[in-house]
């Protein structure tokens, strides 16, 4: 009896390793087929879609080109306005400021009798002249 039954065990244990090995060929054989395919599809997807990132990426590159370049012009531009702006602010300054001067000179000193009017400028066109004065600290220590 024992032997029978051992004969049975083993013939099911052969006929399960037998199906398992089956199983599992047909198991490997599914993933290999799935892997070569899944492989086939990313180079098809990518030879489909790197010239189109690359044309992306280039016409975003050629946006931000374009739009930098448009924001340094204007940039430069508003900087000159502002330039031109405040170099007529000190104009207009001056002559306001030499106008007042110019009005406290004639009621103070009063018009010269001949008629001749004398001018005093504060601040000569084109030059300013700034002294600076600096004081030697080995000087005071002899």
């Amino acid at each position: 009896m024992t032997y029978t039954n051992t004969q049975a065990v083993n013939e099911n244990f052969e006929s399960i390793k037998a199906e398992g090995g089956r199983r599992t060929q047909k198991i490997a054989d599914i993933l290999k087929s799935a892997f070569s395919e899944a492989v086939t599809e990313i180079k098809d997807g990518t030879s489909t879609v790197r010239p189109l990132a690359k044309d992306l990426a280039g016409n975003a590159v050629q946006v931000v080109k374009e739009r930098g370049q448009e924001a340094y012009v204007n940039a430069r531009q508003a900087a000159q306005e502002t330039a031109t702006d405040e170099t007529d602010i000190v104009i207009q300054f001056k002559l306001k400021l030499q106008a007042i001067v110019d009005a406290i000179k004639a009621t103070l000193l009063g018009q010269p009798e001949d008629g001749a009017t004398e001018v005093v400028a504060l601040v000569e066109k084109e030059t300013e002249v700034h002294t600076v004065v600096t004081v030697d600290s080995t000087a005071d220590a002899v």
